[in-house]
């Protein structure tokens, strides 16, 4: 009896194990939903930045205007959380694209940036132009809302191939919790 309960207790782990395995295998199944289309802009330091310009990087994605007065400061201190977080990771960058090309001059978004603290170029923020902007978020990044003052509270993660690959509610924890479980295992499979 004495012999089989070392081999038992083995077995119980060799068990975990394969279960947690299983358990991980299961957590990086990230859906991949739409390749970004084609697009060009400007950020706040005046280089363009298109949809190249995710390759080969993890990205997380939002649509604000500097003078929203409803959800984007709540957006943006979340925004500011996760790039804090991630302050190591030269893999991961964000993105905010402004549905208000009419206010959000390159100097605004300047100024909105330094306001959150935003000291180097892995958070870039994108001047828009109308058209564009409207297209690219409703075709391409398949969101909702009429630009600029119903757009959605959604943080979008993007692959280093430029595959959306999730939604991420900014106001609920658990969504929240989700979108750092997928940055990182986006980032160990980098």
């Amino acid at each position: 009896m004495k012999r089989l309960f070392p081999a038992f207790i083995l077995l119980v782990l060799l068990l975990c194990a394969v279960f947690f395995a299983q358990m991980r295998l299961k957590q990086t199944n990230i859906p991949e939903l739409y390749p970004v289309p084609s697009f060009e802009f400007k950020s706040q330091f005046g280089d363009n930045f298109t949809n190249n310009d995710f390759a080969g990087k993890i990205s997380v994605v939002d649509f604000i205007f500097t003078s929203c007065p409803g959800i984007c400061p709540v957006m943006a201190n979340k925004m500011s959380a996760l790039y804090q977080e991630y302050e190591q990771e030269n893999d991961v960058q964000f993105v905010s694209f402004s549905v208000d090309p009419a206010r959000d001059s390159l100097e605004t978004l300047i100024e909105y940036a330094q306001n959150l603290g935003i000291k180097d170029n892995r958070w870039k923020f994108l001047r828009t132009e109308k058209a564009a902007i409207d297209t690219l978020y409703e075709k391409g990044f398949k969101l909702g809302g009429e630009l600029p003052y119903g757009h959605s509270g959604a943080f979008v993660l993007i692959d280093e191939n430029g595959i959306i690959r999730g939604y991420y509610n900014y106001n609920d924890i658990e969504s929240l919790a989700l979108l750092e479980d997928h940055i990182n295992i986006l980032i160990d499979e980098l």
